[in-house]
């Protein structure tokens, strides 16, 4: 059933019982789910005002609580409530959206505790996947089990919003923790997985678990690029955007008009989806340096050329550019193979039960990326010098300061910085250089930061750089 015939054939002069209540519901949730706010909206308003003469108490009281639904869900999926305040007058979004969760769930509780058979039929719905009332008591105690479910919905909105809250204020921070992150969206998305899973409630749920898969994924991606694993972390990837893809095909939003050219259903979604997309972006730039050896060989080099211009980032052309700028002998990033979960076998995808031996003295330590051509063996023990003394693996901030190192013996500068806990940036120049020099340590800070993917976090916050 549409939206539009619901609305139009809302019965003036009937107290409402149950049947047309439940596909009214089930249409509303679906309108919902495809982030149709305005349409939702007026939907409700159009059901407050065909009821407004009748005192069946429990359908009014949802029917209002569901309007601010509406727009609490507008607020959160728009992060407005990480919005900074600038004056004390106004920017109150965060307070507002908190105080609007809080009284739905007052009311949602209320609602389902004034029916003592809710605890009944949420077993005879456990038995019947699509319920119906059939009486004005059995749609009251429908009502109830729905009020108990969206309560669980909110909370874990509001648990969600302080974990969006943290993240926003951690892209100032370099000694950043995605384990900590991807176990704090478990930790706080596991326990809801089937805490609303009424067949009404189906596309909250949908939202839900899209939301909080795609940023699973992402963070687990961005670890698993740390770890140098290239098969898991792709897989991770192609998961977010495969579930970003369904989120926006299911989306009922209208075209942003532009002055020149035809809108854009995209730059129409939410800004949660948007952060998210932009996220996955981050991280395939940076598969795309991680791994370019492994791509590189399994293309040709103009379509790589144009795979990679085609990512939101070209790390790989920025490292080529810097080196036409500044000629250092060579740009590499080095892998501490130390520890990790799988035994480094090398470039590209190894059966996971293939024999493998542990790498030992300089080979534990290779370069995962060598820039212009191979890795550089004769000015590796001073790589490894610098990696393991001066660099330990640690998230202290500290070890993620651009440090310098001249040998004089080589007569060779180097300039070394970490970029996840096991990838550190390596410039080598055979010369002496200044550790001042300002475009080598610009582009080190820069390159890095950017790699470690923590201003992506800071970016979360709307209107943010």
């Amino acid at each position: 059933m549409s939206a539009k015939n619901t609305m139009t054939s809302v019965p003036a002069v009937a107290s409402p019982v149950g049947p047309r209540e439940e596909s009214f519901l089930e249409t509303f949730f679906a309108i919902l789910g495809q982030l149709s706010f305005d349409k939702a909206k007026e939907m409700m308003e159009r059901e407050k005002e065909a009821h407004k003469a009748f005192t069946a108490a429990s359908w009014g009281t949802l029917v209002q609580c569901l309007a601010q639904l509406v727009t609490a869900e507008r607020m959160y999926l728009s992060l407005t409530f990480l919005e900074q305040k600038r004056f004390q007058s106004i920017g109150r979004s965060k307070e507002n959206l908190r105080t609007t969760y809080t009284l739905l769930m007052q009311e949602f509780r209320r609602m389902e505790d004034a029916t003592p058979q809710t605890r009944d039929v949420t077993h005879s719905h456990a038995l019947c996947p699509f319920p119906s009332a059939t009486s004005s008591s059995d749609f009251d105690v429908l009502l109830a089990h729905l009020c108990g479910q969206l309560c669980h919905y909110l909370s874990v909105r509001q648990k969600m919003m302080d974990f969006y809250e943290q993240i926003s204020m951690m892209g100032a921070h370099k000694n950043m923790n995605f384990e900590d992150l991807s176990t704090m969206v478990s930790d706080i998305t596991l326990p809801y997985s089937t805490a609303f899973h009424h067949p009404i409630l189906s596309p909250l749920k949908t939202l839900f678990s899209w939301e909080s898969d795609i940023l699973g994924h992402l963070l687990q991606a961005q670890i698993l690029m740390g770890e140098w694993q290239f098969l898991p972390s792709l897989l991770q990837l192609h998961a977010a955007h495969s579930k970003l893809l369904s989120w926006l095909s299911s989306a009922a939003v209208k075209e942003s008009k532009k002055t020149f050219g035809s809108g854009s259903k995209l730059s129409a979604m939410p800004a949660l989806f948007h952060w998210l997309t932009k996220f996955k972006g981050v991280l395939v730039s940076k598969f795309s340096v991680y791994f370019h050896t492994t791509l590189s060989k399994q293309s040709t080099p103009s379509d790589m050329k144009n795979w990679l211009t085609k990512a939101p980032e070209d790390y790989f052309s920025r490292i080529v550019a810097f080196h036409r700028r500044c000629d250092p002998f060579n740009i590499s990033l080095v892998l501490d193979t130390h520890g990790l979960s799988q035994p480094f076998m090398g470039h590209g995808y190894h059966h996971p039960q293939r024999p493998a031996s542990t790498p030992q003295g300089m080979d534990s330590y290779p370069a995962i990326l060598s820039y212009p051509g191979d890795q550089p063996i004769q000015h590796w023990p001073n790589v490894l010098m610098l990696v393991t003394q001066r660099l330990p693996r640690t998230s202290a901030s500290s070890a993620f300061k651009t440090n310098y190192f001249y040998d004089p013996k080589v007569q060779s500068t180097y300039f070394i910085t970490k970029i996840d806990p096991r990838v550190s940036l390596v410039v080598i120049f055979e010369c002496k250089k200044s550790e001042k020099d300002s475009h080598t340590n610009s582009f080190l800070t820069d390159f890095s930061a950017q790699l470690r993917s923590q201003w992506i976090l800071g970016n979360l916050r709307p209107n943010s750089r």
